[in-house]
């Protein structure tokens, strides 16, 4: 009896251990004081806009909350400028402390040692508060090692009211009403007029019928997931828009697409938010924006991929440096912080600042935030390259009638494989 006590004693004392390094490990620095005084060396490669009306009225905020930390903002050039000069003068000993990028530089610097990973860093609070895309697209392998500060680069479907009232919930709606829309004015026997325009052949576009579909382009391990029945009904579905329903260009690469679109010939279009700007001043249009309509096989709107840009910390820095680190990012996303963005039209990483009356009162920012929250972080593994390397060529063959979606499938599967290991 005595023996099963101190065997059970022993035990309980080994789990306390463990729970105990467990919660050492997390060491939430955005709950800790900054004790000294520390200056932050912070890169970035935003437009002189960007600087001048967000970052600098921001910094001199943060700034007078801890009046023991100085950040000092350096505009490092265009982005790829930022990438290699943050890599040279980190392998040099010097260069910055956090830098405002792209998410896709997560993966260079992950590789390289030079991103320290965030997870035990921040607090669950912290972590908490934003979208569901924000921090997958700043990971890689399990461990974040960004923090978003804005969200976009995704598709959405968009549409001329001058044309048609409103978007459509399903794509069965969307089809009938295109099909309205799809017309020979001149009586030539060409069409003039389209129901729906996108770019057909581009695998960023036919990767949101995908999502929609509820298909992924990688396993939790990065392999490639291609040859699936997500991927088969993705490709049937949009050879179908061509060569059964007949609502969309024959041919409708990106300046086509757009072209049409902005003279008043297409009722609807599937383009990104880069675009907004431009089609809200077009003379022919009264711009609507929407999320991609929902799939009734899966239920799923569309889902496009998403991406950003957010704050990249450098490793080895000293532990109060850190500190100021998590507690500059977790201000620059904060409600109040993430308004100064949204009033640039930039759509936020926190998820309470979709609640701003700049969002909600503006039907164009709404319908584009609704679409991005239906998004998925976009992978920032080099390996996505091998993705859209497979899927291009057999999608093409798809879209012009010489390829089955379920030999597509396979040989997306085959061509992603092949091209990820010559990769390795």
């Amino acid at each position: 009896m005595r023996k099963s006590i101190i065997t059970v004693s022993i035990l309980v004392l080994a789990l306390s251990l463990i729970f105990s390094v467990g919660a050492a490990a997390q060491q939430d620095l955005d709950k800790k004081e900054i004790t000294e005084e520390v200056t932050l060396k912070l890169w970035e490669a935003d437009e002189e806009r960007i600087d001048t009306e967000i970052l600098d009225p921001l910094i001199e905020r943060f700034q007078r909350k801890y009046p023991n930390v100085t950040v000092e903002r350096t505009h490092a050039g265009s982005v790829e400028d930022l990438r290699q000069n943050t890599q040279t003068a980190y392998m040099g000993g010097q260069g910055p402390d956090l830098v405002l990028s792209p998410f896709d530089h997560i993966g260079p610097f992950s590789i390289m040692g030079l991103a320290q990973p965030l997870d035990e860093l921040m607090s669950q609070d912290m972590k908490d508060k934003y979208i569901d895309a924000a921090l997958p697209g700043m990971s890689l392998h399990g461990e974040t090692y960004g923090v978003p500060v804005t969200m976009g680069n995704h598709l959405m479907l968009m549409y001329n009211k001058n044309i048609v009232d409103e978007a459509p919930e399903t794509w069965s709606e969307l089809i009938e009403v295109a099909k309205a829309n799809t017309v020979d004015e001149d009586g030539d026997g060409l069409v003039d007029k389209y129901g729906l325009a996108y770019n057909l052949n581009e695998p960023f576009w036919w990767a949101a019928f995908h999502g929609g579909f509820d298909g992924w382009v990688f396993d939790e391990e990065y392999n490639p997931t291609l040859n699936t029945e997500a991927t088969v009904d993705a490709l049937q579905f949009v050879h179908d828009l061509k060569f059964e329903h007949e609502i969309v260009p024959k041919e409708s690469d990106y300046d086509l697409m757009d072209s049409l679109f902005k003279e008043g010939n297409v009722a609807f279009i599937i383009n990104g938010d880069w675009s907004i700007e431009g089609y809200k001043n077009a003379e022919n249009i009264d711009l609507g924006v929407a999320p991609i309509p929902r799939f009734e096989k899966t239920g799923k709107y569309g889902q496009p991929m998403t991406s950003g840009k957010g704050f990249i910390m450098l490793n080895d820095l000293p532990e109060q440096k850190q500190i100021a680190a998590i507690k500059f990012i977790d201000f620059m996303t904060n409600v109040a912080a993430q308004e100064l963005f949204v009033d640039s039209n930039f759509l936020p990483s926190n998820a309470q600042a979709y609640q701003l009356p700049q969002i909600q009162n503006d039907p164009v920012m709404r319908g584009s935030s609704q679409a991005l929250r239906n998004g998925r972080a976009m992978p920032v593994v080099p390996e996505m390259r091998g993705i859209w390397d497979a899927v291009r060529p057999a999608l093409q063959s798809v879209m012009s009638d010489d390829l089955a979606p379920e030999a597509a499938a396979e040989q997306m599967q085959q061509e992603a494989e092949a091209n990820i290991q010559s990769m390795q």
